[in-house]
């Protein structure tokens, strides 16, 4: 099930000379408690969970460590559970398949924890059927934060003093490089995208990747199996315009917002009630169904930002819009905004 048509546009509160940051995907395992397999939620996501023929090598457990939902907890001895990045649209940060082209750089957080005796578990950043390319979490027979990188011959790195059965925030900033990569890691830091000196940093070999790998195993209990994972997002600086919305509420003054952009160009914002497409454009397939409407053309101001603001139409409530823009950038051309759904209040 193909899931990237929920808002994965996440926009720090953060003061206007920050950084942005654009989500690439995010689970937070809002399920029922059961079997992870074939749940779909999230948002950024090509694929249903795997997880095992069975679906129940790892499984919901609630409630979980944020607010949101359960949390994903492994339940075979070294059974991983997997999922499929959506690429579409990631072309800029996309090399032959795979998220990881050089000069890009991208950020993995998670709330993580050991609930039993195994000797690793972590969240693996797989390209699929190719490579495990980076391990998160906690390397085998050590109980410490670390990092690895499976099967290539390297030793594992960990962070002395911490412990895998501490519930920890784990934020890694990944750049990619021409040949090696580095990888730094975070944990508990403060703020979502600390600047501060990492409690861990690595050189590893060039890698990719397009899929999430939970896994966990080695314990002494084969039944007593257990690392606990929650509040996944992969998220990178901005490469497009990025497109929210607020206060979408029948009977009020709704702001369409968009930011990222080249001052004086022109900035288009479409918008369906009958459904998320794809269709096809110029510009590129875009997430909603025919009939599209427009509103009328906006100018990005000198900040590189558009803030429209039209009435929400007091009958709309409840109704579903999907939505999305695109930056003109010359005749015919044009650079397409992540697209959102969002329920009139």
């Amino acid at each position: 099930m193909k899931t990237s048509l929920l808002p994965i546009l996440v926009l720090l509160a953060a003061p206007a000379a920050a950084q942005n940051y654009e989500t690439i995907c995010f689970e937070s395992f809002d399920y029922p408690a059961g079997n992870l397999g074939g749940m779909a939620g999230g948002v950024g996501f090509q694929a249903d969970w795997w997880s095992g023929n069975n679906m129940d090598e790892g499984i919901v457990s609630t409630p979980g460590f944020d607010p949101i939902g359960g949390m994903m907890s492994t339940n075979l001895d070294h059974g991983g559970s997997y999922r499929l990045i959506d690429l579409n649209g990631l072309d800029a940060i996309v090399d032959q398949g795979a998220i990881g082209a050089d000069g890009t750089e991208i950020w993995v957080h998670f709330d993580c924890q050991r609930s039993s005796d195994d000797e690793y578990g972590a969240l693996t950043l797989n390209w699929q059927w190719n490579m495990e390319g980076l391990l998160i979490g906690s390397p085998f027979d050590q109980y410490e934060w670390g990092l690895d990188q499976p099967w290539q011959g390297n030793l594992p790195y960990y962070v002395p003093g911490t412990h895998c059965d501490t519930l920890a925030r784990l934020v890694v900033r990944v750049d990619f490089l021409p040949g090696d990569e580095v990888a730094k890691l975070w944990i508990d830091p403060p703020v979502d995208y600390p600047t501060s000196t990492p409690d861990l940093e690595v050189w590893f070999g060039d890698f990719r990747f397009n899929e999430l790998q939970l896994k966990s195993g080695h314990g002494f209990d084969p039944l007593d199996v257990g690392f606990d994972f929650d509040s996944i997002k992969i998220s990178a600086p901005p490469w497009r315009p990025i497109y929210s919305t607020s206060n979408i509420i029948a009977g009020q003054q709704g702001s369409f917002d968009v930011t990222n952009c080249t001052p004086g160009n022109n900035v288009i914002i479409g918008y369906s009630l009958t459904g998320s497409g794809p269709t096809q454009t110029m510009f590129g397939d875009v997430d909603m169904t025919p009939p599209i409407s427009q509103f009328p053309t906006q100018t990005v101001d000198p900040n590189g930002e558009v803030h429209f603001l039209t009435n929400i139409p007091p009958a709309a409530a409840g109704l579903t819009v999907y939505s999305q823009c695109v930056e003109i950038t010359g005749p015919g051309t044009g650079s397409l905004a992540n697209s959102l759904v969002v329920t009139v209040q």
